[in-house]
């Protein structure tokens, strides 16, 4: 996948998470957004030239993202996202808590997406918008 490619399949993951309600199944709905913020951070990385193949170098690359874009809470936000994949394997989190995660995670996408964008337009090379 390209950079691009993983944009887009980050925005679908965000829908799809939006199929499923928290009351329903949390499970699903968990870990689309905890897959939105990988494909989202592995955007970035491949922008940037930054290993990515590995779960533990995704956390490496959202450790990077306030240097390259400004983004003080990424970190803290790419933990959301995380512990949002381990309650699709334990179920642990209670409503307000998975809410409070979902709103961050849901931040995190766009704003990374936002910073994919922005920075491919100013270096000259085409974006999923183009």
């Amino acid at each position: 996948m390209n950079t691009n490619q993983h944009v887009q399949e980050a925005q679908r993951f965000l829908q799809r998470a939006g199929l499923f309600t928290a009351e329903s199944d949390s499970l699903a709905r968990a870990e689309m957004l905890w897959c939105a913020a990988a494909h989202i951070v592995k955007a970035l990385a491949m922008q940037r030239g930054w290993h990515n193949s590995r779960h533990d170098e995704l956390f490496d690359c959202a450790g990077r993202i306030n240097d390259a874009i400004g983004y003080p809470e990424a970190y803290a936000h790419f933990g959301e996202a995380d512990r949002l994949h381990r309650h699709m394997y334990q179920g642990h989190m209670s409503r307000r808590a998975f809410d409070d995660a979902e709103v961050k995670v849901r931040q995190f996408v766009n704003r990374i997406a936002e910073a994919v964008s922005a920075y491919a337009r100013d270096k000259g090379t085409p974006t999923a918008e183009s």
